[in-house]
This record gives structure tokens, C-alpha cells and sequence, in this order.
């Protein structure tokens, strides 16, 4: 039925009058070749992967696969991406979701001759029919949902939660994503701390398991945000840093100094990650007197001028923190630490973050946009922060509300060599490079590089990275190495160390 169609033809040649070399993915041009890559799509977004959606059209993988790509084609959109352990629909295939889904099931209980509903269709259709012997008294998927969708904003926090738990988590041919609104519900009980903790546990493991979609990691943001004052669109920060590194993170955090480096230039910078018990930043922004801001008020205060402050999770959100503080008990990220990238707690018009592979990268863009973002760069570089890696590969996204512009920044030192000299720790290495101690060629280049991204994302400089390291380097050289020194031993240990070679150009 599906793979030998004869409706299809090659995609028109660009404007250049070529198709890049090969032919783009065929695209229907009559309407039943249309409709058969609905049921496509519908199978598609039910089983949540290429088998599966051929499994149950009973035809090839590589014929799914063909379909995919068509879909995509036509609807100029990923439509699925990879996320957790399978595959989850963007915002676009979300909205399509249901409709797809009504459209798909009326014609199937139109072709099997089955009477029309006495009742109106639930809202929100389920993404598979059972089908077979039903146990005497047991309710069928329609039936189900109704109930679900009794449920309303009235009724009390658990009963809500419930709800949104048993849409998410009744498995692949049934669950379905929440919608924004329905997922900033969810998480806004559970920051009110009115869930039952098997509620918690649940919800969490249920969005991890699948894979969160932007509707629902958009929904998880504003439900936190919306535990914070009222934010206007322009705060008093240029770039948002988000910095949530993971305890057993022993890296040398090269992307400190470089956001003291912007903040000596006149950006007004705003860190934040974990508090002191989980953050292994402490002594670092110790030694290189970046200050720490009990309090959101305490950070606006601190950056109505020029400079950098780090503000940890408890004083946004405790209840955020407990949340993430369940990793020690399920032994496994959850949705959260995805959500706390996008948290922005001073409304800054820019954000830098990193994020490892493209499906995050998405992910996060497409979370960005339905939250009203302005700018946001993502670097495919550490999982946790935003920080220049010269001695490989960096992809770079930058989002400007609608437009996407992509970057590819080559390696351009041989190897990676910025570890900690003997007897120095990370912050006293930070502090030795800062003043001038130590002249690690790579530990100088991450700054710079790192800087270089800063001045990208809030837009001080162009989207090319040769000019933006250009103008890093220019601030790098003019820093101001007055203020806290390395202590003398510190001092001895990186001049009696001789430096060892590193190939490249910092």
C-alpha cells in the first residue's frame, strides 16, 4: 500500500536550478498519497520510532524512513528527534498530534463499519486502539480518557497531578505528551510541594523515560519562573550563563575567568548552578573574586553596573534544588536539570549554555521559542556549561527568535593540555593563569575562546568567531591583574614547573 506509489514526484530544483547533486525525498502530489502519509505520521508519532511506525503499517523500515523524511519535506520541520530512549515529536508535531490522531481513528471506525459515537470524541483521542476481548467491566481507551478529562483546573493539586501522570506515563501506544499549559500544571505543583512523593517520583521518571518535548521542558520553565517575581522582558543583565556542572566534574572551569572577562568589559554577566554542596565552583569564584549572590535581589543589585555574579539554585528555587536533589535517591537525571539551562532568573535578553548533540540542541531551541527568547547560544561542547574546547570540534547554534545561523569551529590546538600543574588546585590554577603566573598556552585559549562565545551570544560581536576571538584577545590582554594573588607557594609551583609543549596557536 505504502511502498509501491506511483504519486510521487522529484522536488522542484532551487533557486539555482540544481538539487545540491541527488534528488530531494519525493513529495505527494495527489490527495490519497497525501492521506497515506497522514496515517503515516499518525503511526509515526504513536510508536515514537521508525519500527514501530513500520511494524504497524506493515511495511519496511527503509519504506518508513522514506516516509519520514517526505513528512518532514513537507512540513519543513523535524517532526521527531532523538531524546532519552526513543524518539519525541517537536513542537509542531505536538500541535499536529491529536488531529492527526482523530483524523486517523475516525477512518479506521469508518472502514470497519463501526456506528458512530452516541457521545462527542474525547478532546484528546488516544494514540492507539485496542483492539480485541475486553474483561466484563473493563472501560475501553475512550472511556479512559473521559474520565482523565474530568479532571479539571477545579479540582485539588493531587487529583490534577494524577491526571497529567496518567497521561504521560501509560505507556508508548497510549501516553501522550502534555501540552504546554498542562506540563507548567504539573511542574507548578510539584514546586508548591502539594504532590504526593510517589507522584514526584513518577511524573519525573515517566518525562525521562520517554523523553521530554519542547511543549513540556517550555512548561517546566515557566512553572518555575512563575515562582519568581514578575520579570519584564529586559532585566538587568546582558547574558545569561547557566552553570549546573556535576559534582564529580574535576575540569578545570576555564569558562570563569572568561565570564570575568566580559564582565571587566562592561556586560553585565549572570551565572547560576548548584549551591555549595553540590557545586565544585566555590573555591574557584573564591579565587578569582567573582562574587556569590545570596538572593535574586542581591544579584540585580550587584550588577546595575558592569561585572559577573554567580547565583546558586537554593537562592532562586529551594524547592528546585530539592527537586534535583532526587538524583541521590533515583540514581538518574530527571527533566529538571534539562529545565534549569532555560531558567534565565534575571530575564536577560541572551543566554549561552552547552549542550551535548544536536537532539538537546533543539530541543532546548524549540523550548526557547515557545518561552519568547530573544537570543540563544548553544555550543556542542561540555554537558553543563558553555565552555570553548580549541582542542576539538565545536558546532554552534545561534537562535534569534525565528532564525537559526550554524557554526562550525575547527579544532586549532593539537591536543588538550590545561590540566592543574603538580601541587596546584583548579582555583589556584585559575588564579595563576588570570595574573599572569602561569603562560599555559591552552588554559589561555579556552578563556578566550570562551569569552569569544560570550561576545557572540549578547550580540557585541558578529557571528564569526575569528573576529569574535580577535576582540576576546584584545580584552584578555588589557585584563586587570590587580586584585587576589596567588599565594607564594602557588607562585613557586607553577615557576618551577616548565611548561609542556602544546601545538596550536592560542
Amino acid at each position: 500500500m505504502f511502498e509501491n506509489d506511483s504519486k510521487f514526484s522529484f522536488a522542484e530544483p532551487d533557486a539555482c536550478g540544481a538539487s545540491n547533486g541527488r534528488p530531494e525525498p519525493l513529495l505527494p502530489v495527489a490527495p490519497l498519497a497525501r492521506l497515506r502519509l497522514l496515517v503515516a505520521l499518525d503511526a509515526l508519532l504513536a510508536t515514537g520510532s521508525v519500527s514501530g511506525a513500520a511494524k504497524a503499517l506493515g511495511i519496511s523500515p527503509p519504506a518508513a524512513s522514506r516516509m519520514l523524511a517526505q513528512l518532514r519535506r513537507l512540513f519543513d520541520d523535524e517532526l521527531l528527534v532523538r531524546s532519552g530512549r526513543g524518539m519525541v515529536p517537536t513542537a509542531l508535531a505536538g500541535r499536529l498530534r491529536m488531529r492527526v490522531r482523530g483524523l486517523a481513528a475516525e477512518a479506521d471506525a469508518l472502514m470497519r463499519g463501526e456506528p458512530a459515537p452516541a457521545d462527542p470524541p474525547p478532546p484528546h483521542p488516544p494514540l492507539a486502539l485496542e483492539r480485541g476481548a475486553r474483561l466484563d467491566g473493563q472501560p475501553d481507551e475512550c472511556g479512559r480518557l473521559r474520565r482523565l478529562f474530568e479532571i479539571g483546573p477545579a479540582h485539588p493539586p493531587q487529583h490534577r497531578l494524577a491526571r497529567h501522570v496518567a497521561m504521560v506515563g501509560a505507556g508508548r501506544s497510549r501516553a501522550r505528551p502534555l501540552d504546554l499549559a498542562e506540563a507548567e500544571d504539573a511542574f507548578a505543583i510539584l514546586l508548591d510541594g502539594e504532590a504526593d512523593p510517589v507522584q514526584v517520583g513518577a511524573f519525573l521518571v515517566a518525562l525521562q523515560y520517554r523523553g521530554i518535548t519542547p511543549d513540556e521542558l517550555a512548561g517546566l520553565v515557566r512553572a518555575a519562573r512563575r515562582q519568581l517575581r514578575p520579570l519584564t522582558d529586559a532585566g538587568p543583565v546582558d547574558l545569561d550563563w547557566p552553570a549546573y556542572l556535576s559534582p564529580r566534574n574535576r575540569r578545570t572551569p576555564w569558562f570563569l575567568p572568561a565570564a570575568r572577562l566580559l564582565g571587566e568589559a562592561g556586560h553585565r554577566v549572570l551565572l547560576h548552578g548548584f549551591g555549595s554542596q553540590l557545586s565544585p565552583l566555590d573555591p574557584v569564584l573564591e579565587a578569582l573574586g567573582i562574587p556569590v549572590a545570596g538572593s535574586v535581589a542581591e544579584a540585580e543589585a550587584r550588577l546595575s553596573g558592569p561585572g559577573c555574579v554567580f547565583l546558586p539554585l537554593p537562592a532562586i528555587l529551594p524547592q528546585l534544588q530539592a527537586l534535583v536533589n532526587l538524583y541521590r535517591v533515583l540514581q538518574m537525571r530527571s527533566p529538571v536539570n534539562l529545565s534549569l539551562q532555560l531558567l534565565n532568573p534575571l530575564a536577560a535578553p541572551a543566554t549561552v549554555m552547552g549542550l551535548p548533540g544536536a537532539s538537546l540542541a533543539t530541543l532546548h531551541r524549540e523550548a526557547a521559542g515557545l518561552l519568547g527568547w530573544n537570543r540563544l547560544l548553544c555550543i556542542d561542547s561540555h554537558r553543563d556549561v558553555a565552555q570553548a574546547t580549541p582542542h576539538r570540534l565545536m558546532g554552534l547554534a545561534l537562535s534569534e527568535r525565528a532564525e537559526v545561523s550554524w557554526l562550525s569551529a575547527p579544532a586549532r590546538l593539537a591536543e588538550r593540555c590545561a590540566s592543574p600543574p603538580p601541587g596546584l588546585t583548579s582555583a589556584e590554577h585559575c588564579r595563576a593563569v588570570w595574573n599572569g603566573q602561569s603562560r599555559d598556552p591552552a588554559a589561555i585559549a579556552a578563556i578566550v575562546d570562551t569569552a569569544a562565545l560570550g561576545l557572540l551570544a549578547t550580540g557585541a560581536a558578529p557571528y564569526d568567531l575569528a573576529e569574535a576571538r580577535r576582540l576576546a584577545r584584545d580584552l584578555w590582554d588589557r585584563r586587570t591583574i590587580a586584585g587576589p594573588r596567588a599565594d607564594t607557594g602557588a607562585a613557586r609551583a607553577v615557576q618551577g614547573r616548565r611548561p609542556r609543549a602544546c601545538r596550536g596557536t592560542a
